[in-house]
């Protein structure tokens, strides 16, 4: 067996472990430690969250495990991206290759920038057919019947003449339909989310939402679904895991986040939420973000934290159980 190849996991039901990863980017001054030791794991067919504000490394974290940050910004001095028992930080050009076109998928959070306003939709469509497909070779009408499968699975009605239509001529919705469509074109074990309600009024979000949990339920892929909110993580994932400043801070089953929030930060997030009965905000989380260049020597969340101590400035907690299977990375829970 290989360094790259985890024993007992090949076969088994996870299907995706990151492990301590450090993920830094190069930047003029030095270094912006964006990712600083996240550790998340995705089972066969399971729906996974990652919570967290803007800047906090969601999107980073998506990106690491496909390898589509170009290798000259960026450095890894820790951890592992296993997929399948297969560490893809180790993987040659032809076997991530193999991965994106055949095992992994993602749905951007902009849709208008996903999509090339100079080709038709089914000119992309088509492409993506061809790099994808699997036995289909090089037949193009089999190619144009997937595309057209693919359309009518988004419920987006006449996919003929869409598929002649440039991406300027849909709507916001109908584009991330198109974006969905193109994710779920050929067999997946793993789609990746990042955001796919962006941009779009809250219905047409509230729609694309249940399109995305009917595909993921019915061909029984992994969904990691990446958003703001922790009330749509709540109505279609199965465990949530919240990151803050690169780390994550805290992960359970996602019933269990909202009956006991062990992390300051998750109690934050919710205690932000308006509520439906009135009365606006409660509260909200003061501060921002740290300085990834030079991010705190202890708890990222310290300096933003009405709990934090002596211990918090100097040294960053460990995730630890608040209860069986709720995990969370804090010293005063």
């Amino acid at each position: 067996m290989s360094s790259g190849e985890v024993n007992g996991e090949v076969n088994g039901e996870r299907i995706l472990d990151i492990r301590n990863l450090k993920l830094w980017y190069k930047v003029y001054k030095g270094y912006a430690r964006v990712l600083n030791d996240v550790t998340l794991s995705v089972s066969r067919g399971e729906k996974v969250g990652l919570v967290g504000e803007t800047g906090c490394g969601k999107t980073t974290t998506a990106k690491s495990i496909l390898g589509i940050i170009p290798e000259h910004q960026y450095v890894v001095p820790e951890g592992e991206i296993y997929y399948k028992g297969k560490d893809i930080l180790r993987m040659n050009a032809k076997e991530l290759g193999q991965v994106r076109s055949g095992e992994i998928s993602m749905i951007y959070q902009e849709p208008a920038a996903a999509l090339n306003p100079v080709f038709t939709v089914g000119q992309q469509m088509m492409d993506v057919a061809r790099y994808s497909s699997q036995g289909a070779g090089k037949n193009r009408k089999r190619h144009r019947e997937m595309v057209l499968d693919a359309i009518r699975d988004v419920f987006i009605p006449d996919p003929e003449r869409i598929f002649h239509f440039y991406p300027n001529q849909l709507s916001g919705g109908m584009k991330q339909r198109i974006c969905i469509a193109m994710a779920i074109m050929t067999r997946r074990d793993l789609m990746i989310a990042d955001e796919p309600g962006t941009a779009l009024d809250v219905t047409i979000q509230a729609q694309v939402h249940k399109i995305l949990n009917e595909l993921v339920n019915r061909r029984h892929m992994a969904l990691i679904m990446i958003t703001h909110s922790l009330g749509v993580a709540r109505e279609l994932t199965d465990s949530i895991y919240v990151m803050y400043a690169g780390t994550v801070v805290e992960s359970a089953p996602s019933a269990e986040i909202f009956r006991r929030p062990a992390h300051p930060y998750t109690i934050g997030l919710l205690a932000a939420a308006p509520r439906l009965s009135g009365g606006g905000i409660q509260s909200g989380i003061y501060g921002s973000i740290p300085d990834y260049g030079s991010p705190p020597p202890g708890c990222r969340f310290e300096p933003r934290c009405s709990r934090a101590g002596a211990r918090c400035k100097a040294e960053a907690p460990s995730p630890r159980e608040a209860e069986p299977g709720h995990q969370a990375a804090c010293f005063n829970m």
